[in-house]
């Protein structure tokens, strides 16, 4: 049976040129075991985990061919539900790990896919490599599956490899992955043991609360927040204390607690202290282990705004003022900027690498606005620019740190061209579809519906989001070779076809006083200079609605742009995935 090498718990992260590194997805560790009889899936523990996994087995019968010659073999790695590239879903892998239902599973698999995130190979040909040096074993592992390069569309990756940890931390930190594995490239496996030649550091989030119960049977410590003026149990903590700390804790307990029943103590609020966890939900801490103890506040200041600021692992350099400031009706900045904070996996990538223009509301949508391209004087030396017009520097927003920046100064609309700083042939193709009113917004569903099938018909991919207010917008990926002439003829002939054949229904003329309850099809738009509003970006809107990227299966005749708003984006990532990033 596979026993997996363990690896070493440290809080730093070992540098030298015999280390590389790989992020730590939170999933299950998995063995891949492929013969030519089939696939089988092992947990660390001898489980097998095959029947609950069908998607991962359906990707290696589909390549079973190119990858005959190598068989038998055998992959260490992580079995994982994506959020991100660098982020695993581990509530919904640990729900699938149960599974037993045929029908169940095969829905989920088909609804939130899995992925095995290879990251070593033990076996092949049948042979053992465990005695080979990690970058040996590396290097087969890559001519079999590729070089590390992440294709969303595969159920079977390979984890891509850093050499400098310092850019590893900050991909990590951006989507809030688990952690980070340093390995050493001279290590061989040892089966079942733990070893420090492969290293793991958690990217922990700190969350902050005081005691209020001790179980004396198990030592476990309740800790709560306050949401209100209610006192709410944020979790139970029992590791991280010294011995002395430990005894100090009890002694105050047994002075100034109350014993509420033969194994449980009540605890008056009073001691407050920092947790680092993975996460904190549903009155429950994921692996919390004590951090400080905070003298320097009162029970009062744990809040649960102040543990969503610790579970949104906010940049250091960037704060967030007037928190409790509205921006819209049902949301205040602190809302808002945990919003971008949340989404930023997925916004940060649409953002990088081009001239940004955003729309700033500094008193709240309902007040006076202005447009924001150029660099002000007092911003800081981390936001990146680039020569912009005569002497002004355009805006690139490269990081969390600088989206968060401008956040928290207000910037509720994230606006960008179709081609990159370092391009001027667009990387993209956008269908803006603009109904008159939400009264006609069927019209854009009907049009999304059409240009689909066109485009798919030309071979194109075809992504749909909305744009946030009344209508809808394709996104079309093109090749590097695609300029702004050869869109502008192929979006204006999809235009005129539709326009031809429901003249009553859609319409390419520009002046609104002339469109009457027709659809316009912007494809002038699509041009040089010109931008369209980020995925996931917010709208200057009184609900706070957001630009979203759909399912296929959601444009239909039920679908409201209204119901896409800030506070329900994160559970339906969690639920449904992008589907921009698949």
């Amino acid at each position: 049976m596979w026993k997996p090498m363990l690896l070493t718990l440290v809080e730093d992260m070992p540098t030298g040129g015999n280390w590389v590194y790989e992020v730590k997805y939170d999933g299950f560790r998995c063995g891949l075991e492929w013969t030519e009889k089939g696939v089988k899936l092992w947990s660390r523990n001898g489980n097998d985990f095959t029947a609950q996994f069908p998607e991962i087995t359906a990707w290696c019968e589909e390549h079973a061919n190119s990858v005959k010659p190598h068989l038998p073999l055998f992959l260490d790695g992580e079995l994982v539900v994506l959020d991100s590239e660098l982020k695993g879903n581990f509530s919904i892998i640990q729900t699938r790990g149960r599974m037993s239902a045929k029908d169940r599973i095969k829905s989920v698999s088909q609804k939130r896919p899995a992925t095995f995130m290879a990251f070593d190979l033990l076996q092949l040909k049948g042979k053992s490599l465990e005695s080979q040096l990690l970058h040996k074993r590396r290097i087969q592992l890559e001519e079999i599956f590729g070089e590390g390069a992440f294709s969303y569309n595969e159920r079977l990756n390979v984890v891509k490899q850093y050499d400098n940890p310092e850019k590893i931390w900050q991909d990590v930190q951006l989507h809030q992955g688990e952690g980070v594995v340093a390995k050493n490239i001279r290590s061989k496996v040892t089966s079942g043991k733990r070893t420090e030649q492969w290293q793991k550091i958690k990217n922990w989030r700190t969350v902050t609360g005081f005691l209020t119960k001790w179980n004396m049977e198990n030592e476990y410590f309740g800790v709560s927040v306050y949401k209100g003026e209610e006192m709410t149990l944020l979790g139970k903590l029992k590791h991280g204390f010294s011995d002395e700390e430990k005894e100090t804790l009890k002694a105050f307990v047994y002075e100034n607690g109350e014993k509420i029943n033969a194994k449980t103590w009540e605890i008056p609020p009073s001691v407050c202290l920092e947790i680092h966890c993975l996460e904190a939900k549903d009155r429950d801490l994921r692996e919390p282990v004590f951090h400080q103890f905070r003298f320097d506040i009162e029970p009062i200041d744990c809040t649960w705004d102040r543990v969503r600021e610790g579970l949104g692992q906010l940049p250091e350099s960037v704060g967030i003022s007037k928190p409790d400031k509205l921006l819209f009706p049902k949301f205040n900045k602190r809302d808002f900027v945990l919003y971008l904070r949340d989404v930023a996996p997925l916004l940060v990538p649409r953002l990088q690498n081009k001239r940004l223009t955003m729309i700033r509301f500094p008193d709240g949508v309902d007040d006076h606005s202005f447009y924001q391209k150029h660099l002000p004087d007092y911003a800081p030396d981390f936001i990146q620019t680039v020569p912009g017009d005569e002497e002004d520097e355009d805006i690139v927003c490269q990081d969390l740190q600088t989206l968060l920046w401008f956040g928290n100064h207000a910037a509720i609309e994230y606006h960008v061209p179709f081609n990159t700083i370092e391009s001027e042939l667009p990387d993209e193709m956008v269908f803006d579809l603009d109904p008159p009113t939400l009264k006609q917004f069927p019209l854009a569903v009907f049009a999304a519906q059409l240009i689909k099938e066109m485009c798919e018909h030309q071979g194109y991919d075809v992504y749909v989001k909305t744009s946030g207010k009344t209508g809808l917008q394709l996104h079309i990926p093109l090749d590097e070779e695609t300029t702004y002439d050869d869109t502008r003829e192929f979006m204006e002939a999809v235009a005129k076809v539709l326009v031809e054949k429901y003249p009553d229904r859609f319409t390419i003329e520009r002046l609104k006083k002339n469109r009457g309850n027709r659809l316009y099809i912007d494809y002038i738009q699509h041009a040089p200079y010109k931008t369209i509003i980020a995925p996931y970006s917010p709208r200057a809107t009184k609900e706070g609605t957001v630009a979203t990227p759909l399912f296929w299966d959601e444009v239909n005749e039920s679908l409201d742009p209204r119901d896409y708003t800030m506070d329900v984006i994160s559970k339906r990532l969690n639920e449904r995935g992008c589907p921009f990033w698949r």
